[in-house]
Formats: C-alpha cells, sequence, structure tokens
C-alpha cells in the first residue's frame, strides 16, 4: 500500500479519494458565491423604490387591468349584489357589416372548414334558396358544422345576427327576396 492516506484498497484495488475532497471544496465554494448573489441580489432589489411615475391614476389603471373577470357566489345575497354590476355592462352596438369584419370573416373570408367564402354570390344564393332567410339566421343563431354558436360571438343579439346574415348576403351580391 502507498503512503498516501488517502489512497486505499479496494478488492485488490488501489483508490484514491483525493478527488473526493476537491468535489467538496469546489461544491462549497460554488454554493458559497450563490448564498452570497442571492443576499446581494435581495438587498439590491430591496433598495429600488416603486416607480416615482406611478401615480393614483396609474395605480388605478393597473388594478383594473388585473382585477379578476368573474366571481363565484355561493349565496343569494352575494349574487343579488353582483347582478346589478352585471347588467350594467354596456350592450353591443356594433352594426352588421361591423360583426361580418370582425367575427364572421375569421372564417368566411377565407373558407375554413367548408364555410361559403364572403363573396361567394353562387353558394350564398344556394343556402338562401335552399333554406330560405329565416333559417339561414336560425342556423347561425344555434351553429352549423362547425361554426360556433352566434359564430362564437355569444353577446350578439338576434337581430344584430340577422343584420349580420343580411350583411354577408349583400356584400357577396345576393339578392334577398
Amino acid at each position: 500500500m502507498s503512503e498516501n492516506k488517502s489512497e486505499e484498497v479496494v478488492n485488490g484495488v488501489v483508490v484514491d479519494h483525493s478527488h473526493d475532497r476537491v468535489f467538496y471544496v469546489t461544491f462549497g465554494a460554488v454554493l458559497g458565491f450563490l448564498i452570497a448573489l442571492t443576499i446581494v441580489i435581495s438587498i439590491i432589489a430591496g433598495a429600488i423604490s416603486p416607480d416615482p411615475g406611478m401615480t393614483d391614476l396609474r395605480r388605478g389603471q393597473v388594478s383594473e387591468r388585473i382585477a379578476p373577470v368573474g366571481g363565484v357566489y355561493t349565496s343569494a345575497e352575494a349574487l343579488a349584489a353582483a347582478a346589478p354590476a352585471a347588467a350594467a355592462t354596456e350592450a353591443d352596438t356594433r352594426s352588421g357589416s361591423e360583426i361580418v369584419a370582425q367575427v364572421c370573416s375569421g372564417c368566411h373570408a377565407a373558407g375554413v372548414l367548408g364555410s361559403i367564402k364572403l363573396d361567394d354570390t353562387a353558394g350564398w344564393s344556394a343556402r338562401l334558396a335552399e333554406a330560405g332567410l329565416d333559417a339561414l339566421v336560425q342556423s347561425v343563431i344555434n351553429g352549423k358544422g362547425a361554426m360556433p354558436p352566434r359564430g362564437g360571438a355569444p353577446g350578439l343579439s338576434d337581430a344584430q345576427v340577422r343584420e349580420s346574415v343580411l350583411a354577408i348576403l349583400e356584400g357577396a351580391g345576393v339578392d334577398v327576396p
């Protein structure tokens, strides 16, 4: 056996344990550095003050933006208190043409999943002749194929859906009786 105390014989093989010592020293140095870095970052973060340009108006805007969008009400009193706030939301005042541009065109502009393209006069004429205007409006209200009810805009009224269907037909050059 060697004179070095970091060596020992295991199953007839000389094993040197000095690499263990090197690992422990290196690991301790890295760990100490990371702890010191964490302390320095904590001190710097604590010294940084909030943005001096953050006014009360700006704080209000931020609070409004990050406020919850819904709630769970488990009692009748809480539900009654929340109902007036829900009823006070603005009514959708978009015209049929605006709804077509913002909602319907997402699929009908490119004919996604077999939908009739906005400018397909023959396709819209055939659909109108096959079902009639009222049935066409009902298919939009209830959904048809891959199209969700109300074209994916649940806030639309029946009148707005009808106006949108008329705008699509007019845009395609289809005469509505």
